[in-house]
């Protein structure tokens, strides 16, 4: 009898949307079934930390999963910040599908998983140093060059909604 592939969860805040992300998608869904990409801190937004909405970081996620031959193997949702531990867990599986394992490299990500009896497996980093949504936010502020480190698709779409203006603004 053939095994089935784990259902995976891919939880991140997306802000944006990088080659990191794109990187750690492709290498989950090749050991799973279907994969749960969940936006979080979905309530956040023109914050400097946070200055997406989850709407725009829907689109470009929706976008690059369509360019990248991904979107009928993922499934987007959203979870918003409840500011409690131990209730995170529970407030996320209410949010999203059914998953067998969480990918995730956060620490406290990974923690509040295990505690709750979660399976949980980090992921390869790609260039964490390059494709890191914190620098990649700061070079959009001062102008530098930062199209580089995201997939096409988002980048097309970080332009249109005029991400640098933004990111200047905050």
């Amino acid at each position: 009898m053939k095994k089935t592939k784990p259902v995976a969860l891919f939880l991140g805040r997306f802000q944006p949307f990088h080659k990191g992300h794109l990187a750690a998608l492709k290498w989950i869904a090749a050991r799973s079934g279907k994969v749960l990409v969940v936006i979080g801190s979905a309530e956040k937004e023109n914050e400097p930390k946070n200055p997406f909405s989850e709407k725009e970081r829907e689109r470009m996620i929706r976008a690059q999963l369509l360019a990248a031959g991904l979107s009928r193997k993922c499934t987007l949702a959203s979870v918003t910040d409840i500011n409690d531990n131990e209730k995170w867990v529970a407030h996320v599986d209410k949010s999203v599908p059914r998953y067998d394992i969480a990918y995730s490299n956060n620490s406290l990500v990974k923690r509040l998983m295990k505690s709750a009896g979660k399976k949980v497996s980090a992921v390869p980093f790609f260039r964490k140093g390059t494709f890191n949504a914190t620098k990649i936010r700061g070079r959009m502020k001062k102008g530098t060059v930062w199209r580089d480190r995201v997939p096409k698709k988002v980048g097309e779409m970080l332009g249109k909604i005029k991400a640098e203006e933004r990111m200047r603004k905050l």
